[in-house]
Formats: C-alpha cells, sequence, structure tokens
C-alpha cells in the first residue's frame, strides 16, 4: 500500500522549502510514498502542474488569521476527519506551526516540524509568530530542521542536534548544477551577457531577502563600472517595488527580472557570482546551488554559518552599509570557475542521500 505523506506550505512557488521538498519528491519512489500538499494560497503555484503530473493532491486552507482562529482549526478538523489516509502531517508553515501541529496530533496522527529558519521577521507581526509558535517542540512528534541553528531557534537551544531534533540536509540534485561551460557559454549569448560581468540572485521577492539592498549595492556598483549586470530570479509579493526601485535608479537595461523559472541550475552557469543579502536564512539552498555551479558566493553575515560547503564562500555583514558587498564584488572578479560537485557530496548535499533518509524515515514510522 502507498503511504501517503500532507505537506504543508504557504504557497507551492519556487521557495527554498518548496523546492526541497519538490526534489526529494522527484526522486521518491511513488509506488510506495506519495506526496500531497496543503497551501493557504489561492494562486496557482508555480510547483503544482508538476505536482499533479506525478499523482499528488493539492488542498486549500483559507490563510491564518487570529479572527478565524477558531474556523482555521475547524477546517483543519474537517479535512483530517474526510481523508484518514494521511497518518502523517509534514509541516513546513513556520509562521503558524503550532497550531498546526497541535490540531495535528489531536486528530489522532503524526505531527512533524520542520525548521527552515533562524528568526522571525521583526516588529509586531514577528512577535505574533513568535507567541503563536510558543512550546512547538512539545506540541510535534518529531523535529527536523535545516540545520542545527534553525533547529535550536525553533525547538530550543537546549535541543541537542541529533537528539532533539533531526537536521535534513538541503539536499540538490547536483549533476544539474555541475559547472558546464557549453551551458554557460550558450546562456550568456541568449541573454546578452557577454562581456559582462554577472551578479545573480535566486529568491523569493520579499522583506526577508532584502532586494532593495542588493539593489542599492548593484547601483554602486554600475555608478563604477557599466559593465555589471544583475539576474533576478523568483517572483513575490514585492517584486513590483523592486521593479520600480530599478527604474528610479535608471537600470532597467542592466537589470533583468527573469521571474519564477524552471531552470535555474542552467541561469547559474551564465552568472559571475550569487549574492545572498539576506536579512536571516537557514541554510540557503540558492547558496548550495551556487557553490555546486562553481561561483564565487557572496552570503549575509545573519545566514547559518554551515552553509559554507566550500572555499567559494565569504561572508558579509548588512549592518554596515553597501561599501563592503561593493568592495567584496570588485575584489572577487574575475576568477576561474572549478568542479565543485565532489565537495558538495562529500559534504552530504546529494539528493539522493537526503531522499533515501527520509523515505526510510517515513516508512519506518508507518511499519
Amino acid at each position: 500500500m502507498t503511504i501517503r505523506i500532507l505537506h504543508v506550505f504557504g504557497t507551492l512557488n519556487r521557495g527554498g522549502a518548496e523546492t526541497l521538498v519538490m526534489n526529494i519528491y522527484r526522486k521518491i519512489d511513488r509506488e510506495k510514498i506519495q506526496f500531497d500538499f496543503l497551501v493557504h494560497h489561492e494562486e496557482e503555484g508555480a510547483y503544482e502542474k508538476e505536482i499533479r503530473s506525478m499523482g499528488g493532491k493539492i488542498y486549500r486552507l483559507a490563510p491564518y488569521r487570529l479572527i478565524n482562529h477558531v474556523s482555521y482549526k475547524s477546517s483543519w478538523n474537517k479535512l483530517l476527519k474526510d481523508h484518514p489516509e494521511y497518518k502523517i502531517v509534514h509541516c513546513h508553515k513556520e509562521s503558524i506551526m503550532s497550531i498546526i501541529m497541535s490540531t495535528v496530533r489531536a486528530n489522532g496522527r503524526i505531527a512533524i516540524a520542520h525548521s527552515h529558519n533562524t528568526r522571525h521577521i521583526k516588529g509586531y507581526k514577528g512577535q505574533i509568530m513568535g507567541l503563536l509558535n510558543n512550546n512547538i517542540y512539545e506540541k510535534s512528534d518529531y523535529h527536523f530542521a535545516c540545520s542545527n541553528d534553525a533547529g535550536k531557534w525553533m525547538f530550543g537551544d537546549e535541543k541537542n542536534d541529533g537528539e532533539e531534533f533531526i537536521v535534513i540536509k538541503n539536499g540538490i540534485d547536483i549533476e544539474k548544477y555541475t559547472h558546464n561551460p557549453r551551458i554557460r557559454a550558450k546562456f550568456r549569448k541568449d541573454l546578452d551577457l557577454e562581456g559582462k560581468k554577472v551578479i545573480g540572485h535566486v529568491a523569493r521577492f520579499n522583506k526577508v531577502k532584502n532586494h532593495t539592498f542588493l539593489i542599492d549595492i548593484f547601483k554602486n556598483l554600475v555608478e563604477e563600472d557599466p559593465s555589471y549586470r544583475l539576474v533576478l530570479l523568483g517572483e513575490g509579493e514585492l517584486r513590483k517595488d523592486i521593479e520600480n526601485k530599478v527604474s528610479s535608479y535608471g537600470l532597467n537595461d542592466k537589470v533583468n527580472f527573469m521571474g519564477s523559472v524552471g531552470n535555474v541550475n542552467e541561469i547559474l552557469q551564465a552568472v559571475d557570482i550569487f549574492v545572498l543579502p539576506s536579512l536571516y536564512e537557514g541554510m540557503a539552498i540558492s547558496s548550495i546551488e551556487a557553490q555546486t555551479a562553481g561561483l564565487k558566493t557572496l552570503l549575509a553575515d545573519t545566514i547559518d554559518r554551515r552553509s559554507k560547503l566550500t572555499n567559494l564562500v565569504e561572508f558579509i555583514p548588512i549592518d554596515k552599509g553597501v561599501d563592503p558587498w561593493v568592495k567584496a564584488i570588485d575584489a572577487a572578479l574575475p576568477y576561474e570557475r572549478s568542479d565543485m560537485s565532489q565537495v558538495i557530496k562529500n559534504a552530504g548535499f546529494d539528493i539522493k542521500e537526503t531522499t533515501k533518509y527520509l523515505s526510510d524515515f517515513y516508512l519506518k514510522l508507518m511499519n
């Protein structure tokens, strides 16, 4: 009998957690384990068509608001009552993890909480999220995290890696991302990037990813050297705001908004340096992809230090303005790309290993 696992997200767009689960979903033996998804948005996510093609089902609930607390929990109760096939619920939606996990357990199901971050957003909304997720460790059965820091943040500093929570490495399809000069030449030509210094960035357009700071960095670079170009991959609620900022700086002809694309691996080949100035982040999948592609990778000093899998990574402060970033980018270029695939495999970030571990974990729970 096929085990069906219900994964919980906000949307099914190309974010880090969603990409990890999709990477696993593509590799897992779907005759034994099938993934289904519950989301909190009416928009059609980037991965939904592919999910349905692989036999996955997608359910939708109205987003949680304090004023709909009772009806939200009732919706979960009804869903689980109507679908007894879901013995395991694997939750990635951190903002209301505690509410979801406690409801899942109250219905006699196995509740897996998975942390992909190292802190909440700042301000009132972040404070509310922190209160909602109080005692999440006690309200869930199993505890996963993308890194040790992410696990300590969600489950408590006193919990020890490998005992009270399990680090699930953000594996990728290494062969797809390995440096390939032929693909690099093709896409630099296709994207009109030949002879340019190309900065790459892969992230959803939201406050945490700090795009507005990235555009300030890029503006300063272009003022020094007009040959710089910026390639932005992703969608999100703040994309229009960033487009307006780029326009206000007169940089429209130097910034490429590529949207949510299915060939990130190929686009990264055309890039010269990868930059991720996030306000905070767990183990960023995009940084692993960039390193696998042999890219010099500049990460904010707020990002989990275990993201450094190769000597290509440098951590830059985000509280000292754009100058350290401009200097680091200028100093990094040019350089010779090399094959980092074996280094990434040795670090344990091959999606095949991640998939085998999680598959065995699910099967053991059900047996």
